[in-house]
């Protein structure tokens, strides 16, 4: 498992000529870390009784990027497994009908789970983004630069599990293919929207 690698080893590993860890594999690992980040700061706001009207709001907050930081780090071996799986698919026999028949079918099942890996990154990534335009008014001031880069961290992740989706839309059914074309379409406007917004309020902190 690759989130159990140190972070020297992990960088490592994706400095290699192996294909995995990958792009969708450092997006979902970032996502993780934007979210730790997250919680970070609304747990250094929670334990200070100066912010006690907002401490329930807050634990709430950093028990939710906790959970979404959990998935995403999930996410970080998801995303080599389901590209090893089109690799294996790709190689499988095709020397009789029957063989190419089961071939087709595992390259489609195997393309699919591969678009819809970094797709589920994206939508976590967004789910974050847009709890953080609420905290930058209601938090500890001396950690608006760690939110700051959670942020940052998100909006790159959620990128980063876009370009993995839209590089394998092409290597789907039409019908497949249009409807996760219109989710990421739809996850994108709202992780834009959530940006500018976070980017707005912790501004006026700074």
């Amino acid at each position: 498992m690759f989130v159990e690698l140190s972070l020297q080893e992990f960088t490592q590993r994706l400095a290699d000529k192996k294909a995995t860890p990958g792009g969708g594999s450092a997006a979902a690992m970032a996502g993780a870390m934007g979210a730790g980040l997250v919680s970070m700061f609304c747990t250094l706001t929670a334990n200070r009784k100066k912010y006690a009207a907002v401490k329930e709001e807050m634990e709430q907050t950093a028990q939710f990027a906790n959970q979404r930081r959990e998935q995403l780090l999930e996410l970080v071996d998801r995303d080599s497994a389901a590209y090893t799986k089109v690799v294996t698919a790709n190689r499988m026999p095709k020397d009789s009908e029957e063989e190419k028949a089961e071939r087709s079918k595992a390259i489609d099942a195997a393309n699919l789970e591969a678009t819809r890996t970094p797709l589920e990154t994206a939508a976590v990534c967004v789910e974050m983004l847009e709890q953080i335009p609420p905290l930058a008014s209601k938090g500890n001031p001396n950690a608006i630069s760690d939110l700051k880069v959670g942020m940052e961290l998100l909006y790159t992740a959620f990128g980063g599990g876009k370009a993995n989706v839209e590089i394998n839309l092409p290597w789907l059914d039409k019908s497949v293919s249009g409807e996760i074309k219109d989710e990421i379409d739809a996850l994108t406007h709202r992780a834009q929207r959530a940006v500018e917004k976070g980017r707005a309020e912790v501004a006026q902190i700074e």
